[in-house]
Parts: structure tokens; C-alpha cells; sequence
């Protein structure tokens, strides 16, 4: 990619090219025992690419779960609803014999596979569950 073209990249594109060049480049230049620290970050861009390029409607279909789970507004914020979620999970207020439990756990369900759906596609692959999350 040329500099005048890296000017127009989105940041996905940036990310991606940064990573080709640091996968070329960097592991023979490391020593042994700093090439898993290299791969750890490697993983990191590559989960913040995917991120980058995700359907935003997807977070926006987290939040609705959430506020309607909590029967609380987070006025846009994913980051604060779900540790809002987390927090209530920790102190058992929404019991797992009700609806509400339901829907918790199948928001969970559907939460954790998106998520391994960004974070490890191959696993996601490997274990075939694609189909389990609506997101």
C-alpha cells in the first residue's frame, strides 16, 4: 500500500497492513522467549480489527437486550450497561427460575458466541456454532 493510499485506509485497513508488516518483519528479529509476547499482540490488533469491522448494529442489539433486561436506559453506552449486567449477575437479583433468567442466559449465550465469533473464528468453526447467536 502506497503512503498516499494509507491516507485514504480506514483504520481496519491500517491495522491489517501494520500486522502484515509486523508478521514478516518482527518474529525473526525477536529472540525466543519475546516471540509469545509478540503473538499476544499480533492477537490483540487482529481482535481490535475485528472489532473495528463488526456490523455496528450488532452492539446496538446488545444494549436493547441489556436495557431491556435491567428495564434500564444506558443512553447509548454498551461499556456501562454491561458492567451494570455483570453487577447484577454478581448479586443473583435476577433469579434463573424466572423469564428473566431465561432471557439472561440466552443474551449470555448469544453475547459469548459473538464475542468468540471476533475473538476465535476458528474455534467457532471448529465447534460449529455460527447458528447460535442471533447477533
Amino acid at each position: 500500500m502506497a503512503n498516499k493510499s494509507l491516507l485514504n485506509a480506514a483504520p481496519a485497513e491500517l491495522i491489517e497492513l501494520a500486522l502484515e508488516v509486523l508478521r514478516a518483519k518482527l518474529p525473526d528479529a525477536l529472540a525466543e522467549a519475546d516471540r509469545a509476547a509478540a503473538q499476544a499482540a499480533f492477537r490483540a490488533l487482529a481482535i481490535a480489527k475485528a472489532e473495528l469491522t463488526a456490523d455496528p448494529a450488532t452492539a446496538a442489539r446488545e444494549l436493547a437486550e441489556i436495557e431491556a433486561l435491567l428495564g434500564r436506559d444506558f443512553a447509548g453506552d454498551l461499556v456501562a450497561a454491561q458492567r451494570t449486567l455483570a453487577a447484577e449477575i454478581r448479586a443473583r437479583r435476577i433469579p434463573a427460575d424466572t423469564a428473566a433468567g431465561v432471557r439472561l442466559r440466552d443474551h449470555l449465550l448469544n453475547a459469548a458466541a459473538h464475542r468468540l465469533r471476533l475473538t476465535n473464528p476458528k474455534y467457532m468453526t471448529r465447534r460449529q456454532r455460527r447458528a447460535e447467536s442471533s447477533y
